[in-house]
């Protein structure tokens, strides 16, 4: 498998505006435009919700940050931790971690021509990471403000979702019409 992904390099001749480095896929800073610009052609744009990938990018220094917290605590003699916290913690948020270094090291190694799509099995732990991470920092908050700051998150998600919707299900028509999207002059999603 590596040596055929390796196979699979870069054309330094050929200008690629598709392909993207390792380091740009967890800060969403690129998306993949998948047709051309044409007015007839109904156009895509390969771009993940900002706050989940914000988010869950940030979520993997916190349950660093956690996981260093309760450690120094530990080591000063500290017991605010019962056996199912540690374990909690060490499934719910050090395995995902776990998870995304072993699915997105592989392509800082690799020498082959890479997307953004290769990034999504390492998202969907780091996903995994922001959800034990929010669930954990808000343990100790009211009921009523933990689902403020839940529903909080939802409808930020579900309004983002819907916000870019366009680039999911079709941009027909001219691609200024969706130039509103177009947050950073990286992402493509129009040419304007």
């Amino acid at each position: 498998m590596m040596t055929s992904n390796n196979a699979l390099v870069p054309d330094p001749d050929k200008q690629d505006d598709l392909a993207s480095s390792f380091w740009q896929w967890p800060i969403l800073h690129v998306g993949l435009r998948m047709c051309s610009w044409d007015d007839n052609v109904t156009k895509y744009f390969l771009l993940g919700n900002p706050l989940v990938y914000w988010g869950s990018t940030a979520s993997l220094g916190v349950v660093a940050l956690i996981v260093a917290w309760y450690g120094v605590r530990w080591q000063r003699g500290y017991t605010e931790l019962q056996w199912k916290d540690m374990e909690h913690i060490m499934y719910s948020g050090v395995y995902p971690v776990i998870g995304w270094f072993f699915h997105y090291f592989p392509f800082i190694l690799m020498g082959r021509v890479t997307y953004v799509h290769h990034y999504y099995p390492a998202l969907f732990f780091a996903i995994l990471a922001m959800v034990f991470s929010v669930d954990w920092l808000t343990l100790r908050l009211s009921k009523a403000l933990r689902w403020g700051v839940f529903a909080t998150l939802y409808v930020a998600t579900i309004g983002l979702y819907v916000y870019f919707s366009p680039i999911v299900y079709g941009m027909p028509g001219s691609n200024h019409k969706y130039s509103y999207m177009r947050w950073f002059k990286r992402w493509r999603m129009s040419d304007v």
